[in-house]
């Protein structure tokens, strides 16, 4: 008999998406792992008020005998329903879906051998980029045509994690194949209504580079309403706050307990390649270079406070 302990554990938080996260369940629960374990599958439907729930049930009795449940709650937001499906779930490394993307095959074969083994890791996909009708965008529009040239940062950088600071060419948190360790040790995802994707993903660089695996192995759905025009000032506050917490933690890495999650790092965990003002001078300014519209174009240093910026640099 095949091994059904969980190897990973992939998490879909879901909220009035009937129309979309029956396909969402469906692309994890096809998925393929060589060797032994399982994949295990936590659905948390946070308060639906549309047929939501019907729909992963049924997407999941296509599938009997699959690790797979679902765990209805009053609505707490997104962030609330990862948590709570990262804490029932058991696997060693884990996943998180939005409820109206999908996985394409292989998406597990492909990903797992870069975090497998390994206290940190993470690892993420190339995407294509749906409508609302599943089909693939334009390859002129907007959306497409950022994202070639994000990825393309990919080659223009030393490392992933320094082009990560240039364009967020992962997209999405959804896109993250991550190990629990790692997780732990970051104390999860931060509560940040834009970018808790980025931060979580910056923060990682400290412990582990992130690898990118470039096969398009995932659909990300871009909606209409899919637009930060509205709020570009919160954003901005936002990115703010997260670059200020990842140079407090670069800073805390020559201490002893450099987080507070309940996972520990010793210093001699941490990534070498990160982005950091002892490693590599002049990146701080080339990130606020690719965002100007949220620095105003001004050194880091400015919008942070020069003491506090200083404060990392070396002695």
């Amino acid at each position: 008999m095949a091994d059904r302990t969980p190897r990973l554990s992939v998490v879909i938080p879901s909220y009035n998406h009937e129309r979309y996260v029956g396909r969402a369940v469906r692309s994890v629960l096809s998925q393929e792992l060589d060797g032994e374990g399982a994949i295990e599958l936590v659905v948390i439907d946070d308060g639906s008020r549309d047929g939501t729930p019907d729909a992963v049930r049924g997407a999941m009795a296509d599938f009997p005998g699959a690790d797979a449940r679902m765990i209805e709650q009053e609505n707490r937001g997104a962030h609330e329903a990862i948590m709570r499906g990262i804490d029932e779930s058991s696997g060693p490394v884990l996943a998180i879906l939005n409820s109206d993307d999908a996985y394409l095959p292989g998406r597990f074969g492909a990903l797992l051998p870069h975090v497998e083994g390994t206290r940190f890791g993470l690892a993420f996909s190339g995407l294509r980029t749906i409508d609302d009708d599943d089909q693939p965008l334009a390859d002129g529009g907007a959306w497409p045509t950022w994202y070639r040239g994000a990825c393309a940062e990919a080659d223009r950088n030393p490392t992933i994690g320094l082009a990560l600071w240039v364009q967020n060419f992962s997209v999405t948190s959804g896109n993250f194949v991550f190990t629990r360790e790692l997780y732990k040790c970051l104390d999860g995802f931060s509560t940040h209504k834009f970018v808790h994707d980025w931060d979580f993903l910056m923060r990682s660089t400290l412990l582990c580079e992130p690898s990118f695996v470039r096969d398009t192995l995932m659909e990300y759905r871009v909606h209409a309403t899919n637009t930060t025009e509205g709020v570009r000032d919160l954003l901005a506050d936002e990115c703010r706050e997260i670059v200020g917490r990842y140079l407090s933690l670069a800073s805390g890495l020559d201490r002893d307990h450099p987080f507070d999650g309940e996972g520990r790092a010793d210093p001699s965990e941490r990534n070498s390649l990160a982005l950091h003002p002892s490693a590599w001078p002049g990146y701080f300014d080339r990130f606020v270079s690719s965002r100007a519209t949220l620095f105003d174009g001004a050194p880091l240093a400015a919008h942070l406070g020069r003491d506090r910026f200083e404060a990392v640099l070396p002695a």
